[in-house]
């Protein structure tokens, strides 16, 4: 499986220039109006909701006169409906008389002139509304203004923010954004409500982390001169793919680790990266199972990055945004092995990664979530290698998550670095095709000791939970919960002088169950990854892991309406034979009452799930879930944290660690539903950054 990740190459997508937005005279006393035009589509089915008045003709003549290409598939141009043009409060309800009107023709196309004195403007709209009330409305910041829903739910996305003044938006930031969402390939729904929704599942992410950037204050050069210097990353993500057929599917699992360095940018509230300065781990593995039942494992280990140089936003607290452009990319052409080129390509829409800083300017962390389509390739030029992907032989789709920990690098450290006691969060997952399909995943909580080179666990003070999953019938999984208590024992470990982290988990010295990553400067975070393969020639299971930690005090920190945004990445399964990947939205906060003694979970659940390990894959998202309180069952002194909320459908419990000083944490997420009598498991590791 192909993925693009931090690491690949992200560029700032440069703004597009504005067209001319106000009336003005060509100095021969003719004064010039500007006219606004465009096209209103909406779903098929809620066409006839918004033609006021169709003529006759249409339906005789719609098929001779085509809409203009959609972005969003399967949507219809709007004959005979009134455009009006309007100002909108910040809360999107209309302000004063209509300002303008005219009508669509058959095609859904229309021309406005905007009155005297009337600019483009964030807060200037054009709506059609139909029979039933329902209506679609687009923002007129350039003169080329369609109304469909895309165009209502970039709308809908900034009046739903409460820190923005519509009438103060750049113009030319919001006519970026509409093009990144227009970017995506989607197919519409039958009705408008239903074409939001998916929008919001394909989209929400990207769109949420662009409008951020609006509201947010650009850095001066302070925060990226306290962020400047060498850094270590430490990335674990999980992936899957599906086939036009539906003959087999793919999951994916990627652990990586890489040094780069931050710089101030060329521009004002701009930061440079130079990625790729070393790799410590980068490997990709695919299990992949066939419509007959029979997996197999594809496994890549790389240990030559690509050096790239990359340009970010930076805001005045040290939070970065990394733009992904829009992207194509061929798998790598070895003419001796594959000598007429390659059999896919892949195309990525737009995305934004949006990068945590925990306050210390030594911990950065983030999510990714991307979603792209692979096709066929052809040969344009007719000299026998294959060159371009075939936009007509679309053969599947890629979905990946991944939960990324940027770590300043030290100097002059050493094993006494770290000391002390620190919590962690450790994640596996394991797959094998000895029996076929078999998987499991695990998460363990506890405390290590790190003493001089030695690192200690008490008796029982790892708490270790998980479920295996094995198939009968793709429909048919079984789901075994397992859970361990352990402890009692030690293992050496070593800091390098930069703070490289390795333990030997096995005490043998040079064991493949080593874990290695990277210590901040300040030996307060760790992040560890350890891969391991088993079978030779052809390898029959793959294991790999994730471990964070942080440094706990002697006291518990104050939680008392703390406010954390929450980084997950957890892997879920159903007995029906549902698999997950899933996170949760940009906009996601748990925010702790006075006392701390419980939690309300804001969460807006984003992710990929397939119905079995062959069926296409679909986006998640559950922007309508209520919010709901945990309850806090413990916070010891120490910082150890357990966290519940169970309902009729339900039980949700986080557990792990706070950070000494109160602006981390690093907990286990588990999840089980059995109240359809299908018996869903969630397991994965959250990193939570205080507000």
């Amino acid at each position: 499986m192909e993925s693009r990740t931090i690491i690949k190459p992200l560029v700032l997508a440069c703004s597009i220039a504005l067209a001319a937005c106000s009336s003005s005279n060509d100095g021969a006393g003719t004064a010039t109006t500007t006219t606004i035009s465009g096209l209103a589509e909406a779903p098929l089915g809620v066409v006839a909701q918004f033609e006021h008045d169709k003529p006759f003709l249409f339906v005789a003549t719609e098929v001779l006169f085509p809409s203009a290409h959609a972005e969003i598939t399967g949507l219809q141009p709007v004959g005979g409906a009134t455009v009006e043009l309007i100002r909108i409060d910040d809360d999107g309800n209309q302000v004063g008389a209509v300002l303008a009107s005219t009508v669509t023709s058959i095609t859904g196309n229309y021309n406005l002139a905007l009155p005297t004195g009337v600019s483009l403007a964030g807060n200037l709209i054009v709506r059609i509304t139909g029979n039933s009330g329902t209506s679609m409305s687009a923002m007129v910041v350039e003169q080329a203004v369609n109304i469909n829903p895309i165009s209502q739910y970039v709308l809908d996305k900034f009046v739903d923010d409460e820190n923005l003044v519509l009438g103060d938006l750049a113009l030319n930031e919001v006519v970026t954004l509409q093009d990144k969402v227009e970017a995506f390939d989607l197919t519409a729904t039958a009705d408008l409500s239903s074409m939001l929704a998916q929008l919001d599942a394909e989209v929400g992410d990207l769109v949420d982390t662009e409008i951020a950037v609006l509201a947010s204050t650009p850095d001066d050069g302070t925060a990226v001169a306290a962020l400047a210097g060498t850094w270590n990353s430490i990335e674990f993500g999980m992936g899957m793919h599906d086939n036009e057929q539906q003959n087999f599917g793919t999951l994916g699992l990627d652990v990586m680790s890489e040094g780069f360095t931050i710089a101030a940018g060329a521009n004002a509230g701009e930061v440079d990266f130079s990625v790729g300065v070393t790799t410590l781990i980068d490997t990709w593995t695919n299990f992949s199972i066939n419509d007959q039942g029979v997996a197999s494992i594809g496994h890549e280990t790389s240990l030559t990055g690509d050096t790239e140089s990359l340009v970010g936003l930076i805001d005045s607290d040290g939070n970065i945004i990394l733009e992904l452009p829009f992207e194509e990319e061929l798998e790598t052409v070895d003419l001796q092995l594959d000598p007429d080129g390659p059999d896919f390509g892949w195309r990525w829409p737009p995305g934004s990664i949006a990068i945590n800083n925990t306050g210390n300017n030594n911990t950065l962390v983030f999510i990714s979530k991307e979603a792209g389509a692979r096709y066929e390739t052809v040969d344009t030029d007719n000299d026998g290698v294959k060159d371009a992907v075939d936009l007509n032989a679309k053969s599947g789709d890629e979905a990946s998550i991944a939960l990324g920990l940027l770590l300043k690098q030290g100097s002059g450290m050493g094993d006494t670095s770290l000391t002390g006691d620190y919590g962690i969060i450790s994640t596996v997952v394991d797959l094998s095709t000895t029996p076929a399909p078999l998987g499991a995943t695990d998460s363990t909580v506890g405390v290590i000791n790190f003493n001089n080179g030695t690192a200690s666990v008490a008796s029982s003070a790892f708490d270790n939970v998980g479920f295996e999953r094995s198939a009968t019938i793709f429909t048919s999984i079984t789901l075994t919960d397992t859970g361990v208590t352990e402890g009692g024992f030690n293992f050496p470990y070593t800091v390098t002088s930069s703070g490289q982290v390795t333990l030997d988990t096995d005490n043998n010295g040079a064991s493949a169950e080593d874990l290695q990553g990277w210590s901040n400067d300040d030996g307060s975070v760790i992040g560890l990854l350890n891969v391991m393969t088993a079978g030779t020639p052809v390898i029959t299971a793959v294991t790999k892991e994730i471990m964070v930690g942080v440094k706990l005090g002697t006291s518990a920190p104050s939680m008392a309406n703390a406010v954390f945004k929450l980084y997950p990445v957890a892997f879920g399964a159903e007995e029906t034979g549902l698999t997950e990947l899933n996170t949760l939205g940009s906009l996601s906060s748990l925010t702790f009452n006075a006392g701390a003694t419980a939690a309300t979970a804001d969460f807006t659940l984003r992710g990929f799930e397939r119905a079995t390990d062959i069926a296409s894959v679909q986006a998640i998202a559950d922007p309508e879930e209520v919010p709901f309180d945990f309850t806090v069952n413990a916070i010891a002194t120490n910082g150890a944290i357990d966290m519940s909320f169970s309902d009729a459908a339900e039980t949700t419990s986080l557990k792990g660690f706070i950070s000494a000083d109160g602006s981390m944490m690093v907990l286990r997420h588990i999840e089980a539903d059995d109240a359809s009598g299908q018996k869903f498991r969630a397991i994965g590791t959250v990193i939570g950054i205080r507000q």
